[in-house]
């Protein structure tokens, strides 16, 4: 018996160029990778800077979030869930 998909697993209908689409996740894998390594580098940053100034750094804060919203979107763009592309196809 095959079961009907959920409103949460709707199926949804394949990219239109499938090449490009798999070029775009390739680009996104790598950079994933990288925005992994920066935010490694802001979290000592942040550290230092706490260990330092006994309060945190605003800035690195935000951006932190921002690459947490960015790894998000792109998470669901590499898994299927959603097609919207991330950064830098989409404002930031």
């Amino acid at each position: 018996m095959e079961s009907s998909p959920s409103n949460e697993e709707t199926v949804r209908p394949m990219p239109r160029n499938l090449w490009v689409h798999g070029l775009i996740m390739l680009v996104l894998l790598l950079l994933v990778n990288l925005a992994q390594t920066i935010l490694g580098i802001c979290a000592i940053l942040q550290f230092f800077w706490m260990l330092v100034n006994k309060e945190r750094n605003e800035a690195i804060a935000r951006f932190g979030e921002g690459a947490a919203r960015w790894l998000s979107t792109t998470a669901r763009f590499l898994t299927g869930r959603s097609d919207e592309r991330p950064f830098p196809w989409a404002p930031w």
